[in-house]
């Protein structure tokens, strides 16, 4: 694995990623089943351990944590430990991720919010943690931010069928008065934006930070890996409307790439931030040490 910890600078704002799982060598059809390996390859610009010579890809799991406005913001905690999960590798999970994040400098009382891009298992799971054979929230004083269309898809019955992470993952967050629903163009205060960014899940939704002097976004599952820049068709495994989820990645491509806005991709490994730029017809990511 590459640093399970890493941390930039954006003006007054700082940003830090908290690794749970960093994984090379993954055949890029176990993600995206059209894409092949000679797809990778033709992203040519893509950095070491990002893909492999051999076509395969690495992807992460991993949270953001935002220092921004003196607030704390956790936004997507990851898959989290002992949970019961239909997906093997995702399964009963024994990680330091929470070790991490308090060596990383950070108290789990001191978080103020916790965002979720979206209501798959791998973005809530450390919401809570299980003491004592209870489900506890990991960040007791912190609001919740769920997008209301989100909750209602998470709390369906194919999406509790086999696993449970409405009850050992969200449910809890409700019990104890912590959750906020929201719509998912909702302004969170203080500098914090949703803006709707469909088709991967139905309330899909990146975050916006106002950060001083140019803004940053962190991109949720609008794409899983910097390949996609030069091949925005191929739909991901877990898109619920793969067409919509297509549409809404050549629209934010566009958009910030010709803006060349800062970006923070969720899945991305190594170095997970950076910019576009222009590559032919399509583009590149150019990480940002």
């Amino acid at each position: 694995m590459s640093e399970p910890s890493q941390t930039w600078q954006v003006g007054s704002t700082r940003l830090t990623t908290i690794v749970e799982a960093e994984t090379p060598g993954i055949p890029v059809e176990l993600f995206f089943p059209e894409a092949r390996a000679k797809d990778v390859g033709a992203a040519d610009w893509l950095a070491d351990g990002v893909a492999g010579a051999d076509g395969t890809i690495a992807f992460r799991v991993q949270s953001f944590v935002l220092e921004h406005r003196d607030m704390v913001v956790v936004v997507d905690p990851c898959v989290g430990n002992d949970k019961q999960r239909s997906m093997p590798f995702w399964n009963g999970l024994q990680t330091p991720w929470f070790e991490r994040f308090t060596s990383a400098g950070f108290d789990p009382a001191a978080v103020d919010m916790v965002v979720h891009t979206h209501l798959h298992e791998d973005h809530l799971g450390w919401d809570t943690r299980l003491v004592d054979g209870r489900w506890v929230p990991t960040f007791p004083h912190a609001r919740h931010v769920y997008v209301g269309n989100e909750l209602d898809w998470a709390a369906g019955p194919d999406r509790r069928t086999g696993q449970d992470a409405y009850a050992d993952s969200i449910a809890p967050i409700l019990d104890a008065g912590l959750g906020v629903e929201v719509a998912a163009d909702a302004d969170l205060g203080n500098g914090l934006s949703l803006v709707s960014t469909p088709g991967h899940t139905p309330g899909h939704a990146s975050l916006v930070v106002a950060a001083d002097p140019e803004p940053l976004v962190i991109t949720g599952d609008v794409l899983h890996h910097p390949f996609q820049f030069s091949a925005p068709s191929f739909a991901e495994i877990g898109d619920v409307d793969a067409a919509a989820a297509r549409e809404t990645r050549i629209g934010f491509f566009e958009l910030h790439g010709e803006r060349a806005t800062l970006l923070a991709g969720t899945h991305f490994p190594v170095a997970p931030v950076g910019r576009l730029a222009p590559d032919g017809q399509t583009w590149r990511f150019v990480a940002e040490e």
